[in-house]
């Protein structure tokens, strides 16, 4: 909501990679960490683009890690099927961005 709000022209999202040999590795090998699944981060993409001006220029929609360290999740290393599979999500729950944009958060 911030962002939107700010004045920034652009926004790039992506979510949390875990990369070999990092101590997030350690702490996800713990168990202290989660990771989405791709589900749930299309949900949250689907917010967030919804509460985004449509003015708003979306420069990522998702970041890879190099797949030679990346440990998890493994689904973003395809990026292809993650951005098919959001278009295809927000087809099928009409997300729009900017639909929720100076509309009050619960």
């Amino acid at each position: 909501d911030y962002v939107g709000r700010c004045g920034a022209d652009g926004i790039k999202l992506h979510l949390l990679n875990v990369l070999k040999g990092t101590d997030l590795e350690q702490e996800y090998d713990k168990g202290q960490i989660a990771v989405m699944e791709m589900e749930e981060y299309f949900a949250l993409l689907g917010q967030c683009l919804s509460i985004l001006p449509e003015s708003m220029v979306i420069h990522r929609l998702t970041g890879d890690g190099p797949k030679s360290i990346l440990r998890a999740p493994l689904w973003v290393g395809d990026k292809k099927r993650v951005l098919n599979g959001f278009y295809q999500y927000g087809k099928a729950h009409q997300i729009r961005q900017g639909s929720a944009y100076g509309k009050e958060l619960l």
